[in-house]
Formats: structure tokens, sequence, C-alpha cells
């Protein structure tokens, strides 16, 4: 082979990983003492304007007690970045691949965490957790798909900081708030087969628009769309039945709550809405059953609805387990017998799992759960 064609795919190379994006992760938050070690670090303090070069191995403490650096702020400060010649950092008893940035946490309270990687090696570790790297294959790639999709989606409109008012530094959080993702050993062969056999792939409207993918736990019969669950419609999603995940995961749930809790929260919903009544109001629960995204009722003489959404997101998901449920009365306690887990939006995983089980693709399981949007590389 020529020294011209060795230059040629040499630079064709370096262009397709350029291509890939960088994802920044808050991995940790409020943080008192932050302890970040590697080999021949290089470490950058925004605050001081300098760069200074470690060798050999080196470990970093950053005391985050500090409640000087509140004053005259009012957004988060960027305090250093660290990165490493062989990529791989330790931060507390995990290890990342990429780099690992510090700053003020939001409200002055510590300092926050933010690894900066690659899209695709952050998606090989997320496979771990918010899937089982178990898991036929097919199933695999179709969780690498829609958490891909999500987190363009989040990297590219700045949601987050747009939410927030200022600028965080990071795309979104490891946590069940946006997605969960594990650190360097969490991912496998299996999760790194997955993202590198869809790498670039994203679920789009049919004009091409972004879209943020959604995927839970067990939608226990037929998924709902987000407005059925939040507040806000978003084009391209459809509420379709899912039959395939029934015999995995927990079997349905069961559950009771006080009556004056029960009460407590439907009184905080309404005066969001600017609606109230009075300790004397008994509450009268009509026409409710299992597949109902709202919640029909009378406080006293005047009729009123809430999503069943808003009441878990109020009891909290221990008290409620999903938006799939219904609400009885019983004496001095309100019954719940509900079925699947979590918000019940996109993608239901143990459904994907059944259905890679019975042979069809991942993109023949995105189909079923996103008939409307479409399958694109975008790198």
């Amino acid at each position: 082979m020529s020294k011209i064609v060795c230059l040629i795919l040499l630079i064709t190379s370096f262009a397709t990983m350029a291509e890939i994006p960088q994802i920044k992760v808050r991995i940790a938050d409020s943080q008192v003492k932050v302890n970040v070690s590697g080999t021949d670090l290089e470490r950058t303090l925004w605050t001081q304007k300098l760069t200074k070069q470690f060798s050999g191995q080196k470990s970093v403490v950053f005391n985050c007690r500090s409640k000087n650096r509140s004053k005259g702020y009012r957004k988060p400060i960027r305090l250093a970045s660290l990165q490493s010649k062989t990529q791989i950092m330790n931060f507390g008893k995990e290890k990342f691949k990429g780099k690992i940035h510090i700053q003020t946490s939001e409200k002055f309270n510590g300092c926050d965490v933010i690894n900066e990687t690659s899209l695709e090696d952050y998606l090989a570790t997320l496979l771990s957790k918010e899937m089982n790297s178990k898991w036929p294959i097919e199933a695999l790639k179709a969780q690498a798909v829609a958490a891909r999709s999500y987190a363009y989606h989040k990297i590219k409109t700045k949601q987050v900081s747009k939410n927030k008012g200022y600028n965080t530094y990071y795309d979104l959080e490891n946590s069940e708030k946006h997605q969960v993702n594990g650190s360097y050993f969490d991912a496998t062969r299996s999760t790194f087969q997955a993202a590198k056999k869809t790498e670039g792939e994203v679920l789009v409207q049919k004009n091409g628009k972004m879209v943020p993918v959604f995927f839970h736990s067990k939608c226990g019969g037929k998924t709902r769309r987000p407005d059925q669950v939040w507040a806000n419609r978003i084009d391209g999603y459809t509420s379709v039945a899912c039959p395939f995940c029934h015999e995995h995961g927990k079997e349905n749930w069961t559950g009771a709550v006080p009556k004056q809790k029960l009460y407590a929260s439907l009184k905080n919903i309404l005066k969001s809405y600017n609606k109230k009544f009075t300790d004397k109001d008994e509450v009268r629960i009509i026409d409710d059953h299992l597949k109902a995204s709202q919640i029909k009722f009378y406080v006293g003489d005047e009729f009123q609805v809430v999503k069943k959404s808003k009441l878990r997101s109020t009891l909290g998901r221990d008290v409620l387990p999903s938006n799939y449920f219904l609400l009885t009365q019983s004496n001095n306690e309100f019954k719940m017998i509900g079925s699947g887990y979590g918000h019940g939006v996109g993608m239901c995983q143990f459904g994907a799992k059944e259905l890679a089980l019975q042979g069809y693709t991942y993109v023949q399981i995105l189909k079923h759960y996103f008939p409307d949007l479409n399958l694109k590389k975008i790198y």
C-alpha cells in the first residue's frame, strides 16, 4: 500500500472520529471534596488561567467547602479541567474515559463533577445501566438508538442550560431525571457492539427534525404519548399496544395510601392550577379505570380532573411505580391496582426484550414503538 493511500486512510479515520459528538454528563453534584487521579495528568485552573502537567501517577484533590466562591456570582463557576494521556481517570472508586471538569454546584454548597466523553463511549456504559447487558443484542441496539436520540437532542438544543437560564457546562445528568450511565468498566462486549453497530443512528420526525426519544421499564400493555403524561405535546409520538412485556419483569402491583396523604397531594396539585379545597371537603373518585391517563373526581360539589402522572410525581415513585393504575376508595385509605413500571412513554424495554427474543430486529422494534418516527444516520 502506498504512502499516499495510507495517508488518505489515516485522514479519513481521523475525520470519522471527529464527527462523533462529545457529551458532557454531570456524574456527581454538591461534593464536599473531589479527588481525581490518573497518569500524566494535565490540569487547567480556569479561575487562574493556569495549566500544569504532572508526570507519572498523580492525585489531585479539590476542597469544595469554600463559601467565598459564591460572592458576586449567581451561576456555577467553572473551576478546573483534567485530562490524561491514557484518556482514563479515576474519580472516587470509579474510572471514566475522557475529561473531568470541576465546577461549583448550582447552590454553591460544594462542587459538581462533569465527565466529557465520546457519545458512543457514553452509550456503551449506559446500556449496562438502562438495560441489561445480557439481553438480546437487538434489544440493546434499539436501546442504543433511543438513548443516543435523547442525548443528541439534549446536546444540540442545549435544553438543560435553557431551562436553568444560564450555561450549566453539562448536557445532561447521570440520573433517572435524564439517563443513567455507568463508568468505564460497566461497558461490555455486547454494549460496545450495540453502540458500534448503530453508530450515529437516531430517531427523527418525518421532516428530519430532532425529537427527544423516551423509554421506560414496562408499559403494562399500552404506551402513552408525552402529552398524556406531561404537559408538552411532541409530534411523532403515538400510543401503541404492547402485549409483549407481560411475561417479563415484576408482576402487577398493588398499594394503598392514607386518605389524608392523598388529599394533601391533590390539594398541592390543584393549588398549582389556582384551585383549592378546604379540609372539610370530601374527595370522591368517579369512573376510574386502569387505562385512563387522568383521574376524575369531585371535591365537594366541584368536578376536577388531574393527570395521573401529576399524582405520581407528588406521591412519589415508591407509592405509584407507574402511571398505569386504578384508584379506589376504601374507608380511610385509597387503594391502587397498577401495571407496568415507569412513565410509560416511548419504548417499553421489557417489550423490546420480548420482541428481540421473537426474532425482531432493532429497526422493527423501534418501528413498533415509534411508528411515526424515522431512523436517520447523522454521523
